[in-house]
């Protein structure tokens, strides 16, 4: 799954949406690119569940198709 997040600007963001998604899912994969503000995530958990955790953490992803 690959989301965009626009308002993730540095790597404490990245940080954060980190940490909150290795929260719900340890065994979650992510890359994160603040350059293109993209999160791709690699986890059992459904892409809502995702994205309302990182909504969560004070972000607002939309899903890339």
């Amino acid at each position: 799954m690959e989301l965009k997040v626009k308002d993730m600007s540095c790597g404490g963001c990245a940080n954060s949406i980190a940490r909150a998604v290795i929260g719900v899912d340890p065994a979650a994969k992510l890359d994160i690119d603040v350059t293109t503000k993209t999160v791709k995530i690699h986890s059992a958990l459904p892409p809502e569940r995702l994205v309302a955790v990182i909504e969560a953490a004070g972000f607002h992803p939309t899903v890339n198709a």
